[in-house]
């Protein structure tokens, strides 16, 4: 009896202990959506004291009390979840990342909204969606993207800003792209330039896009705000639209490291592409202006720039070769190059690899998180004479101190070094209309612009010289010796703040300072062509041609001068920014009964922008010599006849300080309400308080109508109706109301002094540029959100427009700047996104967008020049859009093949006054907009276990192209020529048949009457000279397959894809008169270069 109870009592006292200590649960937690494992989620039971995190590895245990106990998990980033223990040992957990991911949430810069609250216009892009993987410029990748958005890559040089429209142009002769914001800060770009400047292919312009210093693979997403109410906290600097660049940060959980890698090769142009003749056409050609007198052997002695004609008969005058028989031509010497067919594609380009690595790293925990990345780029070019590297870091740091307090850190830098050709500045020549650029080596314009008879090397493989600039040349030695080096160092670095003073009130603060220099170095070797045309003057025709050769007025008899006897150039650009911005915020929130909501949100901001740029010119350089430098006081001379000094330097100073207050109301979140006022002052501005400061404001609403009872929309998952009205601003152009004293330098021969002349007039009245915006537009979403879609209606009334307004003269200027014009636009956008089939393991998804804005100049106080308005980019003319294409009216060829034209009365003519300013619409023909009023996108994503299929379109439309002048009064054998020209007029009765002009003889260019040869400067600009802009681009098309993780785990990864991708490979239509000419992209010439065909084979992974 004794022992059985003994056990009994021994069995119960141990069943007593293992109640009290609990019962083990064990597991591991790891993340829904790829399964990886999360460390320092906290576990504890409910109703208790009792917790633990798991560890590195995502594991965990834990004691109960009871089958009873409910776990509790929870992990920032990731729904919480609540599961009952029961009876189980091992409770394994998936958690599903929170709800309100970036499709949820409107991201503004300054706030985090929710969707459904949302009031406004808005487009958020995940960067996974749009990522084109051999783009390194992230603002390129937004073109076709979201409705209402314009992307024109104007130029595929790297550095170069892409030409981006939000809603069409609010502004006549301003920048027209959007704020870009980063992290909530405005990015301020490097240099300033307006829409106009961007298509110059100015040396400047490769340092317009600041976005070429991100990461594309450390973006998280782009958030289009385009309406007043979305961009209503930007106030008067938002009037263009706002893109926000959300980047990544580290995560709770487990380490990540991740690396993708991008192979990319360049494919050059062909000559197919083309309507240029081939060598033995041209030779045909130049045999022609042999025999109408136009090229000689007196002519080519004095010829700036030719080519074989011209070469032969150089070399017959220095008795070098011989004439044909009898006089004739050297049809032997001329054989070598009638053949020889250049193709200077394959000369000046190249199939040449650009590679981009990137590889970053996250961790985390609930207290702390990171993220850090490293990129490097390598671009070998499109040609020979272009190359790029750069560099990117970024460190991220995440801090929760306590649930109230919060600390972000970000330091970011980018280090840049190019080449590209050397250029100069290009200028508008007003006596005949057209561009032109002094020295031009721009491999591109030299491919398409060159005679294919002129040959890279001659029969010996050595180089072959012909002349330009009244020197010898050979592009490929020019391109070695003339040539821009650009460096751009940018460092920034960023603290916000997050501390809850109260549950429901929040305090925020963002402190950011940016340094950026950039250093623009162009070297112009003294054996260049460029430095070899200062002391071209080989004979008196030469001495007295060369603009070149100085004429001392103190000695008007005497020869021209080289000024540069030996040595070349070194010109220094360098320009420096600091920028330093901070911006507190209070955010209160409070709902009622879960019912009324109400927010208020209110702040200050403060931002200075210094920028100073110098500018220094060296001359007589001898680079072969180590640097030296020697400089004829001639030249100091020769250069400030012509104004043109060899140092500046220049200081603009920026503040800025605004205050903003935002408040909204939502009932049963059904009913929405927003208003914003803000008040913003520049030191930009006059010193009236109306002038310097400005009120903006917004007031906005929504309706969700999926949640009415009255009404049965159970057809639709999400039905939203929004409407906005508005005012924003933006500062205008060159905008300084102050006066503006310089210095010069007296042009007399003697007595040289110093002296002050009024640069600007004080203009106390000068403003902002403002827009006042209506917007209603609709989102919808059906099918359960398997379709999704908006469609946006919007009017926009712009005023207070700043140019160029003629004066009195009074105080010693005839134009200044002022608030001139007003412009309005109306516009609509449709975006649907579809899921058109979904099996185990296929889908199908569609993504399309179009958006149409029609803008109209209504008030215009200072018209253009006529041969302001028949150029490429158009003109700005009362009643039209912002940039008007105009051409002079085509009245046929005459009885001897010159063109006419039709008067503002109907007679024809051979010339028009290009400086009228009066009768410009009744002269000229009115043949559209010169900028794409229409535009959008169509993508097509077919997904098939771990492979990916993409295909994307984009397409603009409405808008008219000049193209590219083709014929002169006076051809030399050094150009290229139109195919065109094999159907010129030839004998009298060919103007009945054919459009293409005669080429002139001598005795009709050296007459007396100019008209003739201004004729054909107007047929360039003329009505048989336009072609529609409307094209549809295949854009990319990408493959992609992600390796099953099994396989992956065999290597020691978590995941890896490779994919293959095709960018820019064909445009599937557009006109055909535009032959081979890109409808995106101006041949300007300098360092602009089209976008290229690139094949992308890439890798990611990650460990």
């Amino acid at each position: 009896m004794g022992r059985p109870l003994l056990l009994l009592l021994s069995c119960l006292f141990f069943a007593l202990q293992v109640h009290a200590q609990g019962t083990k649960v064990s597991g591991k937690v790891t993340s829904a959506k790829d399964g990886t494992e999360l460390p320092g989620v906290s576990i504890r039971i409910k109703n208790s004291t009792r917790g633990t995190i798991t560890n590195s590895a995502g594991d965990y245990d834990i004691l109960i009390d009871s089958p009873q106990d409910s776990i509790l998990f929870s992990f920032i980033g990731f729904t919480p979840k609540s599961v009952l223990a029961g009876q189980r040992s091992t409770i394994n957990i998936a958690l599903e990342a929170e709800t309100t991911e970036l499709e949820e949430v409107v991201i503004t810069g300054f706030q985090d909204v929710e969707k459904k609250l949302f009031t406004g216009s808005s487009v958020n892009v995940k960067m996974s969606d749009i990522r084109t993987s051999g783009m390194t410029d992230a603002s390129q990748m937004l073109e076709g993207r979201v409705a209402g958005v314009t992307v024109d890559n104007v130029s595929g040089t790297f550095g170069t800003s892409p030409k981006i429209r939000i809603r069409g142009n609010t502004t006549i002769n301003g920048d027209t792209r959007p704020l870009m914001v980063v992290d909530g800060v405005i990015l301020e770009d490097l240099n300033s330039l307006t829409a106009d400047d961007i298509i110059t292919g100015n040396a400047n312009t490769l340092t317009s896009s600041s976005i070429a210093g991100l990461n594309p693979d450390d973006i998280e997403s782009q958030q289009i705000l385009k309406d007043a109410s979305a961009t209503a906290l930007y106030g008067a600097r938002a009037k263009n639209g706002v893109i926000v660049i959300t980047t990544k940060r580290g995560k709770s959980g487990q380490t990540k490291v991740n690396y993708s890698g991008n192979f990319s090769i360049h494919l050059r142009p062909t000559y197919n592409q083309f309507d240029i003749l081939n060598s033995k056409d041209e030779m045909s050609v130049y045999r022609e202006l042999y025999e109408k007198g136009l090229i000689d052997i007196t002519t080519s002695v004095r010829a700036q720039n030719y080519g074989a004609l011209g070469k032969m008969f150089a070399q017959i005058s220095d008795k070098e070769i011989n004439w044909g028989p009898d006089g004739t031509l050297n049809e032997e010497f001329l054989n070598q190059y009638e053949n020889a067919n250049t193709d200077w594609f394959d000369v000046l380009f190249k199939n040449s690899l650009q590679q981009q690595h990137s590889v970053s790293l996250t961790s985390g925990t609930e207290k702390h998180n990171s993220y850090y990345s490293i990129s490097y780029m390598n671009d070998n070019g499109q040609t020979i004479s272009d190359n790029v590297k750069r560099y990117i870091g970024t460190a991220k740091n995440s801090f929760q101190f306590s649930k109230d307090f919060a600390l972000d850190l970000k330091l970011t830098a980018n280090y840049r070094d190019q080449k590209a050709p050397g250029t100069q500045n290009r200028d508008f020549d007003p006596i005949t209309g057209r561009y032109k650029r002094d020295f031009d080596i721009n491999p591109l314009s030299y491919a398409l612009n060159t005679a294919r008879s002129i040959r890279p090397y001659d029969s010996n493989g050595n180089l072959e010289y012909f002349r330009r600039n009244y020197a010898p040349f050979n592009i490929i030695e020019e391109l070695q010796l003339n040539y821009i080096k650009i460096n751009v160092a940018d460092i920034s670095t960023q603290a916000d703040v997050t501390y809850n003073i109260l549950d429901n009130l929040v305090f925020r603060s963002t402190v950011q300072g940016r340094y950026a220099t950039t250093k623009r170095e162009h070297i112009i070797h003294e054996r260049s062509n460029q430095a070899e045309a200062y002391r071209a003057d080989g004979t008196q025709y030469i001495q007295d041609a060369n603009p070149l050769l100085y004429r001392d007025p103190a000695d008007p008899s005497a020869q021209p001068k080289v000024v540069l006897p030996e040595g070349g150039f070194n010109n220094l650009n360098e320009d420096d920014l600091r920028n330093f911005y901070v911006r507190n915020s209070l955010n209160w929130s409070h709902t009622i009964n879960a019912i009324h909501s109400i927010n208020v949100f209110a702040g200050q901001e403060l931002k200075y922008t210094n920028r100073q740029s110098r500018r220094a010119d060296g001359i007589g350089v001898v680079y072969d010599n180590g640097g030296v430098v020697n400089t004829d006081p001639n030249m100091i001379a020769f250069l400030n006849s012509q104004g043109i000094s060899i140092y500046a330097l220049g200081i603009d100073r920026e503040k800025f300080a605004g205050f903003f207050l935002n408040g909204g109301y939502s009932f049963k979140e059904k009913y929405i309400f927003n208003g914003t006022i803000r008040y913003d002052g520049s030191n930009r501005l006059g010193k009236s308080k109306s002038s310097r400061y400005l009120p903006t404001w917004n007031v906005s609403g929504a309706w969700n109508l999926d949640k009415e009872t009255f009404i049965d929309f159970s057809f639709f998952n999400y039905l939203k109706l929004r409407a906005t009205y508005g005012l924003s601003a933006n500062l205008g152009p060159n905008t300084s109301a102050l006066l503006n004293i310089r210095s010069g330098v007296t042009l007399r021969p003697t007595d040289v002094e110093t002296y002050l002349y009024i640069q600007d007039l004080a203009n106390t009245n000068l403003t902002w540029e403002k827009l006042k915006e209506f917007n209603v537009g609709i989102d919808f979403g059906i099918l359960g959100n398997n379709v999704t879609g908006t469609v946006d209606f919007y009017r926009r009334d712009c005023y207070d427009l700043v140019g160029l307004l003629q004066t009195s003269g009074v105080g010693g200027n005839a134009f200044k700047n002022g608030n001139y014009a007003d412009m309005k636009a109306t516009g609509i956008e449709f975006a649907i996104n579809t899921l058109n089939l979904r099996l185990r393991d296929f889908s199908w998804s569609t993504n399309f967008n179009i958006g149409y804005t029609h803008d109209q100049i209504t008030r215009l106080d200072f018209n253009p020049r006529i041969g302001d308005a028949i150029v490429q980019g158009g003109a700005a003319v009362l009643g039209g859009p912002r940039r008007g294409l105009f051409s002079t009216k085509f009245a046929g060829l005459d009885q001897r093949g010159i063109p006419t034209f039709y008067d503002g009365s109907g007679e024809v003519v051979y010339n028009y006054d290009l400086q009228d300013r009066d009768n410009l619409t009744s002269i000229l023909k009115y043949e559209g907009p010169a900028e794409p009023r229409g535009a959008g996108g169509l993508n097509n994503t077919f997904r098939y276990k771990g492979f990916s299929l993409s295909v994307f379109l984009s397409f603009k439309f409405d808008y008219k192209i000049r193209l590219d002048d083709a014929f002169s009064p006076r051809y030399t054998d050094f150009n290229s020529l139109s195919k065109s020209f094999v159907n010129r007029w030839s004998v009298p009765g060919d103007e009945n048949v054919t459009d293409i002009p005669v080429i002139l003889d001598r005795q009709i260019v050296n007459g007396s009457n100019p008209d003739y040869l201004s004729a054909y400067d107007l047929y360039n600009k003329s009505t048989v000279r336009v072609a529609d802009g409307d094209y549809a681009r295949l854009k990319s098309v990408r493959l992609s397959y992600t390796f099953p993780a099994a396989l992956v785990r065999r290597i020691g990864a978590a995941s890896a894809q490779f994919s293959i991708e095709g960018q820019n490979l064909a445009l599937l239509y557009s006109d055909k008169k535009l032959n081979g000419q890109d409808p995106e992209f101006f041949s300007a010439g300098g360092v602009a270069l089209p976008q290229p065909k690139l094949i992308t084979a890439s890798v990611s992974l990650g460990f």
